[in-house]
């Protein structure tokens, strides 16, 4: 029996004794009144899924949101041990956060940095162009949107083939990484354009590529007729309340492989999306079938869980967006659960272009486990 209960049973029983005595007192007896029971306030509601942030989060105990506040706390824990050159962490459950923790030279205001997690957001872009009509199919041919490789006999390599990796394309001078130095005169999207066929595009097994993802940036570019910044912000960023400086290499095309820079709860902002199958309050942002189809790994390939661009961990029920040095948005749809880390991030230079004095600059931790970091708030939920 709940203490509430206990409580009110308590209540009826003084006044019933009350009433007696009074009765059976003796003498002229005693004719004033019992003290009325104290009201009961009955027990809060818990927040649910249709909870959405508005212009700011609210912040809630986790028995709020059905979790206990140790396994919150373990993990939090486990993300600031020495050597984890964390920045900041987020927690939330049924769109209110229920863990925060920063390092001492840092706060929810801080700037930190996606690496790679760009990757899902250049994904979620492509799925809203063909939402809207933009592009007709990512079973088309590529060389649609990349007038560059007209004659150049890439038809056959589909926007799927790139969404998963598996272009065929060469790793590029330099190899994969070089992109990030500075690409074709400091134009990135030419470096991913000129690289040469290797396989026919799916033919081969999974390959991990900054190049192709790149290559994003230039479909999004043709299709929609805006750059992917201003595109991001009309149908994403500003629907859903997150500040974000997507960089550019130095012709203006976003760098769609990497580097958002954006709060740890603004990046939340991303992940409760996804978690909530593309909906924020009453308004599909994004259609159920492209979370579906972007976070389902493509069978028949060596992809270690890698669906178009996002990481999946099937066994454990939750996907991911990954960043160098572990900058990581965690989703677990059917807990409506999202977690966010981020790694110690200094932006060197004056701007967002990203030339030899502008770059990015983190602390990767000296060990890290998915599962030592996760499993506690996992087991901690109690609904």
């Amino acid at each position: 029996m709940s203490n509430t209960k206990i409580h009110y049973l308590k209540s009826l029983v003084s006044c019933f004794l009350a009433l007696v005595l009074s009765s059976c007192g003796g003498g002229g007896g005693n004719t004033s009144n019992p003290v009325p029971p104290e009201p009961v306030t009955p027990p809060q509601p818990s927040v649910g899924v249709t909870k959405f942030p508005d212009l700011d989060w609210d912040v809630e105990d986790p028995e709020v949101a059905n979790v206990m506040s140790v396994g919150v706390n373990e993990a939090l824990d486990y993300a600031f041990r020495d050597n984890k050159n964390t920045q900041g962490v987020v927690i939330v459950r049924h769109g209110v956060i229920i863990g925060e923790r920063y390092s001492d030279d840092k706060s929810q205001y801080s700037s930190a940095t996606s690496w790679s997690t760009g990757k899902s957001f250049a994904s979620a872009l492509i799925g809203i162009a063909l939402d809207k009509g933009y592009i007709n199919s990512i079973d088309e041919s590529a060389e649609t949107y990349l007038p560059e490789w007209v004659g150049t006999g890439k038809t056959e390599i589909t926007i799927r083939s790139i969404l998963e990796m598996r272009s065929g394309l060469s790793a590029g001078p330099g190899g994969d990484a070089n992109i990030y130095s500075g690409g074709i005169n400091g134009d990135q999207l030419a470096f991913a354009l000129a690289r040469t066929s290797e396989s026919p595009p799916r033919s081969q097994n999974w390959s991990y590529s900054n190049a192709d993802s790149m290559l994003l940036a230039g479909i999004l570019e043709e299709s929609t007729g805006q750059n992917v910044l201003d595109f991001a912000d009309k149908e994403l960023f500003s629907k859903i309340g997150m500040q974000a400086d997507w960089w550019t290499d130095e012709r203006g095309h976003a760098m769609t492989y990497c580097c958002i820079d954006s709060t740890t709860r603004d990046f939340a902002r991303f992940g409760l999306l996804f978690a909530r199958n593309g909906k924020w309050n009453d308004e599909q942002l994004i259609s159920e079938s492209w979370i579906d189809v972007s976070t389902r790994v493509p069978s028949n390939t060596n992809n270690q869980g890698y669906a178009l661009q996002w990481w999946v961990n099937q066994s454990a029920g939750y996907f991911f967006a990954a960043g160098l040095h572990t900058n990581n948005i965690y989703v677990f749809p059917e807990l409506d659960l999202v977690v966010v880390r981020n790694s110690t991030y200094t932006k060197v230079g004056t701007s967002s272009i990203r030339t030899g004095g502008n770059y990015h600059f983190t602390v990767a931790p000296l060990s890290w486990s998915h599962s030592s970091f996760l499993e506690p708030i996992v087991e901690a939920i109690t609904d």
